[in-house]
């Protein structure tokens, strides 16, 4: 950064007075980190902004799409009206209230989601576009009109205007890097998503009050004391947040509640969707249709009922996504001697439900391979599982990297001869990603069948529905799994077959890491 300094003087107007009399002309040091630092918390709260809306609307392509371009949309206008307002009036009228306001607003960001999250239409578009900006536009706004302001200030008679304008691209830039691997790789980690945004509001705030002394003179010199005030107020607001957030627990990856619906039963919510119902005390009580059509196929699989004894050995579960284990826990008991083994990315889901549910050797019957499933599958020994379970899908939140023919290949290269994959999705309206999705699996497996709901495959409506895909060389056939879906007490029905299964696909998208449209594929609420 240049170390060209401004006049007091300047060239004239009134954005040229930067600085009353009684101080000198401001560092450029000190203005750069100005900079440095409110880029870095505005693309802070751009991470954080989508968990803190997620517990209401989910997290979905649109979603993600709606906080960045408000944030975006953010940065583009306080970036125009810190300019403006910088050829007006004088730096120090600029910089303290843009600071002091954007931290005040971002301690305000999420008690003003808490408040109008509960009225929003869960997995809407519209909806996460509303709370995006109701909670993060306007901080946005106030925190990028810094730049400009310290552009004109650092810019008034210097001849090399390119350079500073250079260095004051970079410094923002490298202050959006700073938020963005600070955000990712350590504050998320560490913090609740409340207290993040109260954090850097605070830190703002302190900035706005420094920054108020340091451009200090005697009209504004005890201008200082609003903002050491508000950061007061700040932090004392930010105490009570935990109470109001709507998350037992957030992971790096979910807001997380596991709620005791009666002695041992609980149920496991992700964001804003129910993933699992699970009776620790009884296994083989699937609260969930979508669980027993599940069971069904493996059931069917085996040519007996659970718990009838083995055959052939006891078989070896992988499951695509641990939730609430519920699968893994009625497949042990219903298969004495069977090996499971969990594929899951978060960590702390595995440590909440542990606690939770209070079996102490619950890690040690089903261990955890922490990752990203897509990466551990890839390193799956060949040929070592029976059965995979695919449950990593939540409501309209739909990993697609797991879908596409490259995963099915690995998943497929994990599986014994006669394994079978059984993936569990939800889909609506005209089931458009259940449609690809089964084609795909088709072209990986060689075959596939559907167990859904009945309306799913008349299109009498477009409601959501639980949908299970099986692939594999030995499918059972459809004479096999009625009995066991009836003994099971699921309402589903089976589409298996070249005509059923061509009448289902039609010409549905085959899906590849190129191209795996699954946001637009799947149906909304």
């Amino acid at each position: 950064m240049t170390s060209t300094q401004p006049s007091a003087a300047g060239s004239g107007g009134p954005g040229a007075e930067s600085v009353g009399p009684g101080a000198g002309p401001p560092s450029s040091v000190f203005l750069g980190a100005l900079v440095l630092l409110s880029s870095a918390v505005v693309l802070v709260s751009e991470i954080v902004a989508t968990r803190v809306i997620a517990p209401y609307v989910g997290i979905t392509l649109e979603t993600i799409s709606a906080v960045i371009g408000v944030i975006l949309a953010g940065i583009s206008l306080g970036s125009w009206l810190g300019g403006v307002l910088a050829d007006r009036w004088p730096v120090r009228a600029v910089l303290v209230p843009a600071l002091a306001i954007g931290g005040a607003l971002l301690i305000a960001s999420p008690y003003v989601v808490r408040e109008l999250g509960p009225g929003r239409t869960a997995s809407n578009p519209t909806s996460a576009l509303v709370l995006t900006i109701a909670g993060f536009l306007l901080p946005s706004i106030a925190l990028s009109a810094v730049p400009p302001t310290v552009l004109k200030t650092l810019a008034q008679g210097a001849p090399r205007l390119g350079s500073i304008a250079g260095a004051m691209s970079a410094i923002a830039t490298a202050g959006a890097l700073l938020g963005n691997f600070g955000a990712g790789f350590v504050l998320v980690g560490t913090l609740r998503s409340g207290q993040i945004l109260v954090v850097c509001g605070s830190a703002c705030l302190v900035l706005a009050a420094i920054t108020a002394f340091v451009l200090r003179d005697r009209t504004t010199s005890r201008a200082g004391i609003v903002p050491v005030v508000l950061v007061i107020g700040g932090l004392a607001a930010g105490a009570g947040l935990d109470a109001r957030l709507p998350c037992g627990t957030e992971t790096k990856y979910v807001c997380l509640n596991i709620d005791e619906l009666q002695p041992d039963v609980f149920l496991v919510q992700s964001n804003i969707y129910n993933s699992s119902r699970t009776n620790v005390a009884d296994p083989n009580d699937l609260g969930l249709h979508y669980a027993r059509d599940v069971a069904a196929v493996v059931a069917a699989h085996e040519g007996r009922s659970p718990g009838a004894g083995t055959g052939g050995g006891p078989p070896a579960f992988g499951y695509v996504g641990g939730g609430g284990y519920t699968l893994p826990l009625f497949f042990e008991a219903a298969y004495p001697g069977s090996s499971h083994l969990v594929y899951e990315i978060d960590a702390d889901l595995v440590r909440e439900v542990v606690e939770a549910f209070g079996i102490d050797d619950l890690a040690e019957r089903f261990p955890a391979r922490i990752g990203d499933a897509r990466v551990e599958m890839a390193d799956a020994v060949p040929g070592s599982f029976d059965y995979v379970i695919g449950d990593a899908f939540a409501g309209i939140s739909v990993p697609w990297h797991l879908t596409t023919v490259e995963f099915l290949e690995d998943v497929k290269a994990s599986l014994g001869p006669d394994g079978l994959y059984i993936m569990n999705l939800i889909d609506y309206d005209n089931h458009d990603l259940a449609r690809a999705q089964a084609r795909t699996i088709e072209a990986v497996f060689g075959e596939v069948v559907v167990i859904a709901p009945e309306n799913v495959f008349s299109a009498s409506d477009g409601i959501g529905e639980n949908i299970i895909l099986v692939g594999g060389a030995s499918l059972p056939d459809e004479p096999a799994l009625r009995p066991e879906l009836r003994r099971l007490d699921s309402r589903s029905a089976v589409a298996g077959g070249r005509n059923a299964i061509d009448a289902f696909v039609g010409d549905a998208t085959l899906l590849t890491d190129d191209f795996a449209p699954v946001d637009q594929l799947i149906g909304r609420p």
